[in-house]
């Protein structure tokens, strides 16, 4: 490997580290919670926990669970995570108020079904999440707290976690664990859509590749009753090789719908992973809209709004919060578009003037 594509190489998976952030590790607060907000995270992971409900990044054989009651800021932006290890005080930082283990997945499925509102909306209903590349458990636990304050989500928030190994150079180990994991994020997709109860998904980055896999693993083992109550999937700048996902999606039967790709042309790690996997296209920065509509999905095009390379602007950027949280009405009258491509950037200038 001569000396240019090493630079490109190591350049490529500093970029694809973005994925990754602060926290690495959970804090308790150092002073009274106060008038910070506090948001409720159930936790699967089929990594091992230490006893004081902390992530490694060892594979486990099976799914730990857990509960964690976050502090959000007074002072918190849209956007942020506002993080101090040093001073974790929740009047101006996220912090872990209480954490207790969930004893089974049983447990934690009843749980989330008491909490889950009645209607299957969205807004009230179970959210799954599923965290990127060279994430920590606590880095996702954190983000998800963010993303469901600040969309405004009301029913029961449950992060999957699988065990990225939380280095620039672990992307291969990393798609390793994702196929390992396809087996227990099936069995809680399975868990939490009992007694008919509806169940979002959303992934991030290199997390979207195991939800297809698993939507795709349910089809095929004729779990079909499972697919129907998966209320709506939204795929945050997938990582995933168009041709593959073409494939997966032809075998997801029925596909949940709405079916939602956030992309971005600029998306700077999707372009360094192109570059790591010699496959020019991912679906997360396609820019063959005509291929994506031929497949029946809603596509959030990114591409136009202010720091459209950041591999995340679903979570970190105001506007977007803006614009989906604004859509909120039209989407809970079914009167939101579930297919086709929208400008996300036009839609917000639309809505300004």
């Amino acid at each position: 490997m001569n000396l240019r594509v090493t630079l490109l190489l190591c350049l490529s998976l500093s970029t694809l580290a973005a994925c990754a952030g602060k926290p690495k590790e959970f804090v308790a607060p150092s002073a009274q919670i106060g008038t910070a907000d506090v948001q409720s995270i159930y936790l699967a992971t089929n990594r091992t926990v230490a006893s004081d409900l902390s992530g490694t990044t060892q594979r486990g054989d099976a799914l730990t669970f857990a509960q964690y009651d976050i502090t959000i800021p007074p002072t918190h932006k849209p956007g942020k995570v506002e993080f101090s290890a040093a001073n974790p005080d929740p009047s101006m930082s996220f912090t872990v108020a209480n954490a207790r283990a969930v004893p089974s997945l049983a447990a934690l499925g009843k749980a989330v079904r008491t909490e889950a509102g009645p209607r299957g909306r969205p807004i009230d209903s179970a959210v799954v999440y599923v965290h990127g590349f060279n994430t920590s458990m606590e880095s996702a636990v954190y983000r998800h707290a963010q993303i469901a304050h600040d969309y405004g989500l009301q029913g029961p928030q449950v992060t999957f976690s699988w065990p990225s190994i939380e280095r620039p150079l672990g992307y291969v180990r990393d798609k390793d664990s994702i196929l390992i994991a396809r087996d227990h994020l099936e069995a809680l997709l399975v868990e939490l859509t009992r007694n008919n109860q509806k169940v979002f998904v959303f992934g991030h980055s290199m997390g979207t590749q195991l939800v297809v896999e698993t939507l795709r693993q349910l089809s095929i083992t004729g779990k079909k009753k499972v697919l129907s109550r998966i209320g709506g999937v939204i795929l945050v700048s997938p990582d995933i090789d168009l041709d593959l996902f073409e494939s997966q999606h032809e075998r997801i039967d029925p596909l949940p719908n709405p079916f939602v790709v956030m992309t971005s042309e600029s998306d700077y790690a999707l372009r360094f992973s192109s570059l790591l996997t010699a496959q020019p296209e991912r679906l997360g920065s396609a820019r063959d809209r005509d291929r994506l509509v031929a497949l029946d999905l809603l596509v959030l095009d990114l591409s136009g709004l202010p720091d459209a390379r950041n591999h995340f602007l679903a979570a970190t950027s105001p506007i977007v919060i803006d614009v989906v949280t604004s859509a909120r009405e039209e989407v809970l009258a079914d009167r939101f578009p579930r297919s086709g491509v929208i400008d996300v950037a036009a839609m917000q200038e639309k809505r300004i003037n």
